[in-house]
């Protein structure tokens, strides 16, 4: 039997400060004071969007650093049919960590309301030191639709249950402001990109073959690698040197994102949780890159992989021309 994982549920503000420390409440409006505001006649909301979604406090919440950005949105909307694309990524206070994602959604417009729902995450990185199993929210709510001046906004409340355990959140509120075409030229410069015509791998270079193996990352030759089977899509990936402590300085790149960046790898074991892309045609992947040979080349890190049922430990070896890679193959055992 698997064992059973013990998730903390979250979600978080993405906007000036990225903390959900205290409650917003919008204020309510009656029927006459929308019908006066709304402008729902040829309303596009096609568009880049920035948006802010609160939480109520709960026990264990994390607490996110200040960023310049904003947590951007993308709609797609075309007569009473609406699907967009969240995109996270966000920064745990006191050098804790991380998080990153990408969040799809669909929604039913009526003219005065977004019917949303949230559909799949994907790329889901948590590198927090302490909270090992954080949970996004897969959130429903009815979104009012309003127009203050040339500025359209959709908000309202949510509900919703964690995106893997399926545990009821704590609920909150979403706000979302349509960029107008004047600002978008601003905004490019700090816009993550959310198109839907084209999958952001970061900014890696990493050169694939015919056989969908990886032949290079960043010039360096990548060796053939291991294929390893896990019976879920949760991972929790722990390195550590397991010889001595040498000042070997390495990276891990996973699905193209670093999950780790510049870490000098000691005894000391380091974890990170990542979530399999099952959509991906091409393979789930970890790729061991040194920044240096420490005293006794190569680098050399042990790998244990955790699917929450059993631990796999590998060793993975780089220098400054060559990367070892672990490819991942899900294999649920009621498959």
């Amino acid at each position: 039997m698997p064992k059973i994982i013990s998730f903390i549920l979250f979600f978080f503000i993405l906007g000036s400060t990225l903390s959900a420390q205290t409650e917003i409440n919008f204020p309510k409006k009656d029927k006459g004071e929308l019908n006066q505001i709304r402008s729902n006649k040829n309303v596009d909301l096609n568009g880049l969007w920035e948006g802010k979604v609160s939480q109520l406090n709960w026990q264990g919440q994390p607490e996110f650093k200040g960023v310049s950005g904003k947590l951007h949105v993308e709609i797609q909307h075309r007569g009473t049919h609406v699907n967009g694309l969240f995109v996270c990524r966000a920064k745990f206070a006191n050098n804790m960590g991380y998080l990153s994602y990408e969040k799809h959604f669909t929604g039913r417009w009526d003219g005065e309301q977004l019917h949303y729902q949230d559909t799949r995450i994907e790329n889901y990185i948590n590198t927090h030191k302490e909270l090992r199993h954080l949970e996004s929210c897969i959130k429903t709510a009815d979104l009012d639709f309003y127009k203050i001046g040339n500025t359209l906004h959709l908000e309202g409340e949510w509900t919703g249950n964690g995106h893997i355990s399926e545990i009821a959140c704590t609920p909150g509120t979403i706000h979302l402001t349509k960029i107008l075409e004047e600002e978008l030229i601003l905004e490019e410069a700090t816009t993550y990109n959310v198109s839907f015509n084209k999958t952001d791998k970061g900014p890696v270079a990493i050169q694939w073959d015919k056989n969908n193996q990886i032949k290079k990352i960043k010039n360096r030759k990548v060796e053939k690698g291991k294929i390893i089977q896990v019976d879920s899509n949760y991972l929790s990936i722990t390195v550590y040197d397991h010889q001595k402590d040498d000042g070997d300085i390495i990276s891990l790149n996973y699905n193209g994102n670093w999950i780790l960046q510049k870490y000098e790898i000691q005894h000391e074991a380091h974890q990170v949780d990542v979530f399999l892309d099952t959509n991906e045609k091409a393979p789930n992947y970890l790729i061991l890159y040194a920044h240096n040979l420490g005293e006794t080349p190569p680098n050399t890190v042990a790998v244990v992989v955790d699917d929450g049922i059993r631990r796999q430990r590998f060793i993975l070896n780089a220098d400054m021309h060559t990367s070892d890679v672990i490819y991942f193959e899900y294999t649920p055992q009621n498959k």
